[in-house]
């Protein structure tokens, strides 16, 4: 669950590990007009955030975007979620706040 509080879930983050396959699903989070959500993957051995792409609307992560990073990073991997310039960030890397972030938690629902 990324969300800013624990009583604000904003979105839904599955992830099948082996097939490096991840779905996003918004809950509760309200873009502005002209603003586009980024997910970023988070971890020390990056150096720097990564972008997974935008999840404006419900949408799937296809394995190219998680293919290069290790089973042990994605698992251990906080996600985040910032608001963009419509279309995403311009330079590659996050440039507006950081609205909502969460941790992997292993289960199965």
């Amino acid at each position: 669950v990324l969300q800013k509080d624990a009583q604000s879930p904003a979105f839904l983050v599955s992830v099948d590990i082996d097939n490096k396959l991840m779905t996003v699903r918004p809950v509760a989070a309200k873009r502005e007009t002209g603003k586009s959500f980024e997910l970023w993957l988070i971890h020390d051995s990056l150096g720097k955030p990564r972008s997974l792409g935008l999840v404006d609307d419900p949408s799937v992560i296809r394995p190219a975007k998680l293919a290069q990073y290790d089973k042990s990073v994605i698992e251990s991997a906080t996600l985040a979620v910032s608001l963009e310039p419509e279309g995403g960030s311009p330079t590659g890397d996050p440039t507006g706040p950081v609205l909502y972030a969460g941790k992997m938690i292993e289960g199965s629902f």
